[in-house]
């Protein structure tokens, strides 16, 4: 009873709409949907689409949801249908421009605009913070790259190779903020060189050369070696 009085009074006041985490859930969903529709979809046009809606939908909505309930009060008093229809046109009308000049254009542009670019604004850090990942990311060893690179550093400094379980794979990711699951496959296979497919192997061989070069770079010259018998292994498995 309590949460029915609340929403009824939420709706009467009109703050429902006027709630930050309702314009976020509306711009993330409306932005998605015409994303999947349009290529070069903006934040700019998301911003015109809530505008719009708020106008359009929400603004008229709300209105003539409470002009229908005072209609329906006042119906059953009235004997006179012409004037009950003409008064409640021309009353209703005049309430809009009232209420949008005293109301609604207050609220829109004192509160649900500076909340939408609130939420614009955040909506453009998370982008470059994504933008930045996926440049470290395509920038970064790829994961059996960074397996190798890990296995030689154990085998250079005489450290026991992590066993392959998830507590490794944590650990790791704390190192590389890479995939668990897949740098724990990777780690697995380090184990079992003999029992590698050939994908597998092709995978393996291209994390060694790939590793030669960063260990030239540090100039490593014990990497060489062990690089050079782990290559063994894998052809010995073929």
């Amino acid at each position: 009873m309590n949460d029915l009085v609340r929403r009824v009074k939420s709706f009467i006041v009109f703050d429902f709409p006027l709630q930050i985490s309702v314009i976020s859930n509306q711009f993330a969903s409306t932005h998605e949907c015409y994303q999947k529709q349009f290529a070069h979809w903006n934040f700019t046009a998301t911003r015109k689409k809530l505008i719009s809606n708020f106008w359009l939908r929400v603004v008229l909505y709300h209105y003539f949801i409470i002009l229908g309930l005072a209609a329906l009060i006042i119906f059953p008093l009235t004997k006179n249908w012409n004037g009950f229809l003409l008064s409640i046109f021309l009353g209703g009308m005049v309430g809009l421009f009232t209420l949008i000049l005293f109301h609604y254009g207050p609220v829109y542009y004192s509160d649900f605009l500076p909340k939408l670019d609130t939420v614009i604004a955040e909506q453009e850090s998370l982008r470059l913070v994504q933008e930045e990942v996926k440049k470290c990311k395509r920038s970064q060893f790829s994961i059996p790259t960074l397996a190798i690179i890990f296995y030689v550093f154990s085998k250079a400094s005489g450290t026991p190779l992590l066993p392959s379980n998830d507590k490794s794979a944590e650990l790791l990711n704390f190192l590389y903020g890479a995939d668990k699951d897949k740098l724990k496959q990777n780690l697995s296979r380090l184990y079992k060189v003999s029992k590698l497919s050939p994908k597998e192997r092709a995978e393996m061989q291209k994390g060694i050369d790939t590793s030669r070069s960063f260990f030239e770079a540090l100039s490593l010259a014990t990497a060489r070696i062990i690089l050079n018998q782990l290559e063994v292994k894998i052809h010995q498995t073929v």
